[in-house]
């Protein structure tokens, strides 16, 4: 293939991209790491070519989205875009020069998605409202949220359910708990040198309806089925509680939605100790 642009996905979770980062501040040249909602920061991809003529010319657009399982072009806000011209056989880091200020409504967090445009590579016409990773290489997602754990009172977080225009949808959504993150990732996010918990301490409970979860109540379910009509929305409500966690140790939770066996998307949650950061950060 002349042109073969490619935005890596995560492995195994490919909303995870290792290929897009945030670097917080008025510096684009900075360290990587978490934004603050309400302030700047700048958005990074680096993009690859794996085919055998130089991209000349790539376009790369940036856009988040409020905390969504499934990213949609609809549900999702440009950013800005990048420009980078990228050699066959190699890769080339690619910045967006507009300032992304995270929204304080979300208290930071949002989801991140980077496109890579040229025609010798070209996405379908008309586009899909999906924005599909697995299927478009040269897309990616990275859902990604660090949180502090609170002594007793469970954290509750408000995620976006869409059902594309045409049909409705039918899902299930789990709460996961458990897993690594690479040291890399760790670094981006501002935890370098954190291990994961040497047990399970963090509880997941997920609901349709807004609630309130104190210290002695039930949790809640870690299995959901949703149906969303086709052209809407729907809120998912997830609530997080967790105890104990030791300084420098975090527990790793994914909140998936699938039909059938097939994954539509995810998002992570890094979940450490009140003490271990200064505040509550996204990334």
């Amino acid at each position: 293939m002349a042109v073969d642009l490619l935005i890596r996905d995560g492995d195994p979770h490919w909303y995870l991209s290792p290929d897009i980062w945030v670097v917080p501040g008025s510096d684009p040249a900075g360290s990587p790491g978490s934004p603050v909602a309400g302030q700047s920061a700048y958005l990074w991809a680096r993009v690859a070519n794996n085919g055998s003529t130089q991209a000349n010319g790539v376009r790369i657009d940036f856009y988040w989205a409020n905390p969504a399982l499934q990213v949609t072009r609809s549900n999702a806000t440009l950013v800005g875009s990048a420009y980078a011209d990228v050699p066959a056989g190699g890769q080339q880091n690619a910045l967006c020069l507009v300032p992304w200020v995270p929204v304080i409504v979300n208290g930071g967090h949002e989801c991140l998605v980077a496109v890579a445009n040229h025609p010798g590579h070209s996405l379908p016409s008309p586009l899909p409202d999906a924005f599909d990773p697995p299927t478009y290489p040269q897309v990616a997602q990275k859902n990604l949220t660090v949180i502090q754990a609170m002594s007793a009172r469970a954290l509750m977080f408000t995620l976006t359910v869409s059902a594309l225009p045409r049909v409705d949808k039918t899902i299930t959504v789990t709460a996961e708990v458990g897993g690594k993150l690479d040291e890399k990732t760790l670094l981006g996010l501002g935890l370098k040198g954190f291990k994961p918990a040497r047990k399970s301490i963090v509880e997941v409970g997920l609901s349709d309806a807004p609630r309130t979860v104190c210290e002695k109540d039930s949790i809640g379910e870690g299995r959901l089925k949703m149906q969303i009509p086709k052209g809407t929305s729907a809120g998912l409500h997830v609530a997080v509680r967790a105890k104990n966690i030791a300084a420098k140790e975090y527990q790793f939770i994914h909140i998936v939605e699938r039909t059938g066996q097939e994954v539509l998307g995810g998002l992570g949650f890094v979940v450490v100790g009140n003490a271990s950061t200064e505040k509550e950060t996204a990334a």
